[in-house]
């Protein structure tokens, strides 16, 4: 007997949506709604404005969304708290995806790890542009301390689209790898969300991080 796996993304969304609208069944608006924006993160993450274009979305059937969303968010953390970062890197940048990648404005966030490498902790640290890097950096290293954390992970969210990393993107890494290496702790990664998906520095290979013991 096939179960969820075997449906496609359109047909998962068409049971919750239960009903369509006048001339459009569940099905047809399910197929339309993730070809106009874009990926089934996308409607998960969308707000209720986004909706309003839309007739059949209603504010109950929003809030299945947004409870399904929130769900799907626990279980990736849950997850990436059980196991090895290194052995779960699509679920990470699944996470992140979820976490940041619809923000209309920037969003700095830090993935705190234990010495096995495993999630202790998510933080939103700040807000808008980084380009103050002395700050970022000495904000970053004092929450780092505060949670014992042996590695860190920095992600950031590109509202243009763009996964490509800017100078500025760049530069506050380069510091903030230095930096970290004074208080033992690794920076293992950094990485651009976007709403449709996410890249890493390790990834694009724009650094190596040569001092990192992992």
């Amino acid at each position: 007997m096939s179960g969820p796996s075997s449906m496609n993304d359109a047909e998962l969304l068409s049971i919750i949506l239960r009903t369509g609208n006048q001339g459009e069944n569940s099905l047809n608006l399910s197929h339309r709604l993730i070809q106009e924006f874009g990926s089934l993160s996308a409607i998960l993450n969308a707000s209720f404005k986004d909706f309003e274009a839309y007739k059949g979305i209603g504010i109950s059937k929003w809030s299945q969304l947004q409870v399904i969303h929130e769900l799907v968010q626990r279980s990736y953390k849950e997850k990436i708290k059980q196991q090895s970062i290194l052995t779960s890197t699509d679920l990470v940048k699944s996470y992140l995806i979820g976490l940041i990648g619809q923000r209309e404005y920037e969003v700095f966030v830090c993935l705190y790890l234990d010495i096995h490498l495993r999630l202790i902790d998510t933080h939103e640290i700040f807000r808008g542009s980084i380009s103050e890097t002395a700050v970022h950096v000495r904000e970053i290293a004092k929450e780092c301390l505060l949670r014992n954390a042996s590695n860190l992970i920095i992600a950031h969210n590109h509202p243009s689209g763009s996964l490509k990393p800017s100078q500025e993107d760049i530069t506050l890494t380069i510091v903030l790898h230095e930096a970290l290496q004074l208080i033992e702790v690794n920076l293992l990664d950094h990485c651009i969300v976007t709403k449709r998906g996410a890249s890493s520095f390790l990834e694009l290979k724009i650094m190596p991080f040569k001092d990192s013991k992992h």
